[in-house]
């Protein structure tokens, strides 16, 4: 179950996007986040306390990554890469409808935006960007090995972010992630994290794109400084539920130094990577996601602009928004 968001509007986010299963056909949906999670301390009593469904759409297959870019949703699945138009309050229809297929022979990309282009690729060798504005597609230069580092064209990639205009590949079986500046045509940049064989990583960005945190399938969470990538600067080994089931994912908070990881378990911890001397850096451990049907945390994200407020979903369907409060040390 995938989940994204729109760029902030007016300081609040006020709808979000998911892709789900739901009796054997696919669908995409926008929710609206209640009234409740953004309100202001002196907001007093809220009508809206609940997610609701504003706008739907179906996909043929089962959507593995989404991203939402100048009032469109893209996809991306087993089937290749796909631009959906998302209907305006305007018009007619509320039917999130398929305008066209950017790439069919693609399975499973990742997916990264600027404001008005996306990126997407399966692995190094197949990395494209198509502008919105134009609808016209390229294919990527100069991702290629030039330093001594064990990647090639081959490499699958785990995810993408485009921050700072720069964009950010991290590849899925060696951890490693690379700094590409479209506007020179070059890797000018990587960052390697401890080998270990056999493990599959993720990734994030923090908002200004001077932070990098990778983890792994075994729960090793490094954090590194893009001055000095010689040395995490934050390390922590997490807890491992049971590893056939893993589909872990670290977000680094929009707003301070926190991040988050899921997918390990039932759980979605929070950490502060510039105090690891507290606990470990763990902060707060949302356990929110409960039931005997429940056996991991799928995925989550932070709100672009509200500090402290999450949301996350569990292979049972289940979205929950939450807010937590730091305690004081």
């Amino acid at each position: 179950m995938p989940l994204t968001h729109p760029p902030i509007v007016k300081s609040q986010m006020m709808s979000g996007f998911l892709s789900l299963l739901r009796e054997h056909l696919h669908e995409v949906w926008e929710v609206s986040i209640p009234t409740k999670l953004i309100a202001g301390k002196d907001a007093g009593l809220t009508r809206n306390r609940d997610f609701s469904l504003l706008t739907a759409g179906y996909t043929e297959n089962l959507v593995k990554e989404m991203l939402y870019v100048s009032s469109n949703v893209v996809t991306s699945g087993s089937d290749g890469v796909h631009l959906y138009t998302i209907p305006q309050p305007k018009d007619d229809s509320d039917v999130i409808s398929l305008t066209s297929t950017l790439r069919s022979d693609l399975r499973d990309s990742s997916l990264a935006a600027t404001d008005n282009s996306i990126y997407f690729g399966a692995s190094l060798s197949s990395i494209s960007s198509f502008d919105l504005s134009s609808h016209k597609s390229w294919n990527l230069k100069g991702i290629s090995n030039i330093s001594a580092s064990t990647w090639s064209s081959v490499d699958v990639i785990s995810n993408m972010s485009y921050v700072s205009e720069r964009l950010f590949i991290g590849l899925r079986d060696k951890g490693n992630v690379l700094l590409y500046e479209p506007r020179v045509g070059m890797v000018m940049q990587e960052i390697e994290p401890p080998k270990k064989f056999d493990e599959k990583w993720t990734m994030d960005v923090n908002h200004d794109g001077c932070v990098v945190a990778v983890a792994n399938a075994s729960g090793d969470l490094n954090v590194y400084d893009l001055r000095n990538v010689s040395k995490a600067i934050y390390v922590c080994a997490l807890e491992v539920q049971e590893k056939k089931n893993i589909n872990h994912k670290v977000c680094i908070s929009p707003t301070d130094s926190l991040l988050s990881v899921s997918g390990y378990d039932t759980y979605v911890q929070v950490f502060d990577f510039k105090c690891p001397e507290v606990k470990g850096g763990c902060i707060f451990t949302h356990d929110g996601h409960r039931g005997s049907h429940v056996q991991n945390v799928l995925t989550h994200l932070w709100h672009p602009s509200q500090e402290k407020l999450l949301f996350s979903a569990d292979n049972t369907g289940k979205l929950q928004g939450w807010r937590f409060k730091q305690l004081q040390t």
